[in-house]
């Protein structure tokens, strides 16, 4: 198989690109914070060499182009302050499940609006899906309302839908079609 080229996507204040074994570093602030994790459905990070494990994933997955992650870079002072992706990509049925998580540094400043606007356009325009979709939990005041913002539907409550942190989880499901 002939090697896939990654997709690089720019925002007026953001590079979204492939994430290397150099972003180590900032992806384990995010991934070892319990501030951020605590929405994210694992447990924080306790070693750096997790994230290498996490960056071969997202690499792997990629190529067997099951998913794509990105990081998302400040243009200006080019550093990571987060990642954003499709997974649970269903060819077939045109759907994927975006996710997303950032730096606490960041947060309240208009990033993940301004990625996630990015991949919905490159997600209905060159991938050609139909629908997106995002499940969240009901506690994650600030995903909702990202959501919303960016014109996704929210549809309901699935109850027990996962397992995650040791614990059934209840989450919500979003969704935004490309009509």
């Amino acid at each position: 198989m002939s090697e896939i080229n990654f997709p690089v996507l720019e925002t007026d204040r953001l590079v979204l690109r492939k994430i290397e074994s150099t972003d180590r570093e900032a992806l384990y602030k995010i991934f070892s914070s319990d501030k951020i994790m605590e929405h994210y459905g694992m447990f924080p990070y306790k070693d750096i060499s997790e994230v290498d494990i996490l960056i071969s994933n997202f690499s792997k997955a990629f190529e067997e182009q099951k998913s794509i992650r990105w990081a998302i870079e400040l243009k200006e002072e080019r550093i990571v302050i987060g990642t954003c992706g499709f997974h649970n990509w269903n060819k077939k049925h045109l759907r994927a499940e975006v996710g997303y998580e950032l730096n606490e540094n960041y947060w309240r400043k208009g990033y993940i609006f301004e990625a996630i606007t990015k991949l919905l356009e490159y997600a209905f325009f060159d991938l050609n899906m139909n629908r997106v979709e995002a499940l969240v939990y009901p506690e994650n005041v600030a995903s909702h309302l990202s959501l919303k913002k960016l014109g996704f539907q929210e549809e309901g409550l699935l109850k027990e839908y996962c397992i995650f942190r040791d614990k059934k989880q209840d989450l919500i499901m979003y969704s935004l079609l490309k009509n």
